[in-house]
């Protein structure tokens, strides 16, 4: 696996969503190229951030909420 299909797959990586085989393939690259790790790290701590505050009552602004669920949250 090479880091352009990485980075492409690392979303799904990360949302659990790859087969064993495939995943097993996207963690050792990760574990091999320290630029893809730290940008699944990067990617890995953002979701955590936007998840925080898209959960915490009276931190975000409903109208800002809403906007970050429709941008990461794929529609019907």
């Amino acid at each position: 696996m090479d880091c352009d299909e990485a980075l492409i797959e690392i979303e799904s990586y990360l949302d659990g969503e790859l087969g064993q085989d495939f995943r097993q393939e996207v963690e050792s690259h990760l574990a091999g190229c320290s630029h893809c790790f730290e940008r699944g790290e990067f990617r890995k701590r953002l979701r955590e951030i936007v998840r925080r505050k898209c959960t915490a009552v009276g931190e975000l602004p409903p109208a800002v909420a809403d906007r970050i669920r429709a941008a990461i949250i794929p529609g019907p």
